[in-house]
């Protein structure tokens, strides 16, 4: 029985191929209820040729196959189970399943996950099972970095009689291999967020060709596409990748849009110079970067949802990313969530300085630090919420983002502004400082519609707090502590502007949670 959200696949046996091993005819047509999808089909190895399909639709499948192989046939597509829930989307600047279903991204990053020993992979996986994180990014291609310079025993191309990797020959129990990985996280309810390029190389995959390239990501969408819990990141720190073009970049997320039918969430990761999130074929924000402060401005530039992918490493390594303490993670990434953003977490810990020591952001195992079960107890008080939460603004903000609806603001005398010395002051700074000081106006508050809020002082040690709540309901409001993962109630019958008091120290938080009936 085939379900709906799960991937079809067929298998035939056809020639065996000897030295280009990508390119092939094999393609199979689809249709499902008025909707005819057309999917390449690839080259398995050892004379097996393979096409996927995922269906999005319940009702009766038709297909006919061509190439290599010829068929036709009929199937039901049952409904899905309760696991899946289909492809994650963008809705807005959230992120959804297809079927609707809220999607939280609380990822992690394990870079060289695909080029470890089976038994470490198999320890990352289970360490994943037990986590709160249901996204891992992942390489790949190797990586070669300080603790990460063991040699893989597979890579994803074999090589020719030079040494060089020949993108022509992909190495099949590799590919095998890693979708076997993909595969598991998907029955975890994981997402697998495919780091397509990187410059972290000594094997020569970061010096291929633009025909090599796209070559490779033939290959590739035509193997992955049709797995449910697949992500697109065309790079990690792309900007450093110095043998590709600028232009390549936009070739390449039009020709994986092109190729993938099922059209799968695509970003870029940046080093210093962010990528073009305009792009078409972009279906969020993908940063380097902890300053929350810049979420509620990228929200409104781009109306995408926003991911922090990078925002430092709880550890203790000798590097300026790689040793926060583990209230700093859990503190960056409940900053991210209340600008209404995304982080991810990342882990560093060592016990000696040497390259054969196991840290989890580049080779996965066991998680040593502190910040894991912390961001699990945010995503569970996010998993309460009747709906996937946004930023709040405030109905009072004026969004002021140059120095000419400054100027203009002044002249017309509008409350708040004209009237403010601090912003007539701002009249000889730049456009991006102007708009950074008015979105200092947005607070760290994410709500609901009206039924619940929630609000993160981060490094305030205040000892007063406050929340505005629409007067004509009432709340109960819960005074948190995101480190001690407490949660008090301090009042049962809140309305309009609340104040409570606040132990004084950083991260605490407030929830308003809307009572029956109120």
């Amino acid at each position: 029985m085939t379900r709906q959200y799960e991937t079809l696949e067929l298998t035939y046996s056809g020639p065996k191929l000897q030295d280009d091993l990508v390119h092939t005819d094999m393609k199979a047509v689809f249709q499902l209820n008025g909707r005819q999808t057309e999917c390449m089909g690839f080259y398995a190895g050892d004379g097996i040729y393979k096409v996927r399909y995922l269906p999005l639709e319940t009702g009766e499948l038709r297909y006919r196959v061509s190439g290599p192989a010829e068929d036709a046939g009929t199937m039901m597509i049952s409904g899905p189970d309760s696991m899946h829930h289909g492809p994650v989307r963008t809705s807005g600047t959230v992120f959804r399943y297809e079927d609707g279903t809220c999607y939280l991204p609380f990822g992690t990053t394990v870079y060289a996950l695909l080029h470890q020993p089976q038994e470490r992979i198999d320890e990352t996986m289970e360490t994943m099972r037990k986590s709160p994180f249901n996204k891992i990014r992942f390489c790949v291609f190797p990586k070669h970095f300080p603790f990460n310079t063991n040699e893989p025993k597979l890579f994803p191309f074999e090589k020719d009689g030079s040494g060089k990797f020949n993108v022509h020959r992909p190495c099949m129990k590799f590919w095998d291999e890693m979708e076997q990985w993909i595969r598991q996280l998907a029955a975890m309810g994981t997402e697998a967020d495919l780091i397509l390029f990187h410059p972290y190389d000594c094997w020569g995959f970061s010096h291929l060709c633009f025909d090599e390239c796209l070559l490779y990501l033939d290959y590739l969408t035509r193997r992955l596409s049709a797995f449910p819990n697949v992500w697109w990141s065309l790079a990690n720190e792309y900007d450093q990748l110095e043998d590709f073009e600028t232009g390549w970049w936009d070739a390449f997320a039009s020709y994986i849009t092109e190729h993938s039918p099922v059209r799968h969430l695509l970003s870029n990761h940046d080093f210093t110079r962010p990528w073009d999130f305009d792009h078409p074929a972009c279906t969020h924000v993908c940063l380097q970067s902890s300053d929350a402060y810049r979420i509620p401005s990228l929200l409104k530039k781009y109306g995408k949802p926003v991911v922090f992918d990078e925002m430092g490493y709880e550890g203790n390594i000798p590097y300026p990313w790689g040793n926060l303490s583990g209230f700093e993670m859990v503190n960056r990434i409940w900053k991210a969530v209340c600008f209404g953003g995304y982080g991810t977490h990342g882990e560093t810990f060592m016990e000696d300085m040497n390259d054969e020591q196991t840290l989890w952001w580049s080779k996965g195992g066991k998680l040593k630090g502190q910040s894991e079960e912390r961001i699990g107890f945010l995503k569970q008080i996010l998993e309460e919420f009747p709906d996937v939460p946004v930023l709040q603004i405030p109905k009072e903000h004026t969004d002021i983002r140059s120095r000419e609806e400054l100027r203009k603001a002044i002249r017309d005398h509008v409350p708040g502004i004209a009237d403010v010395p601090g912003w007539r002051a701002q009249l000889h700074d730049s456009d991006e400082d102007i708009a950074r000081v008015s979105d200092m106006g947005i607070a760290p508050v994410i709500s609901s519609g009206n039924r619940r809020y929630l609000k993160y002082f981060g490094d305030m040690c205040t000892i007063y707090g406050d929340m505005d709540l629409p007067e004509d309901h009432i709340y109960t409001i819960e005074v948190i502590d995101v480190w001690n993962m407490t949660r008090e109630v301090v009042s049962r019958k809140a309305s309009g502007r609340y104040h409570t008091v606040l132990p004084g120290k950083a991260g605490m938080a407030m929830l308003a949670r809307l009572r029956e009936n109120s």
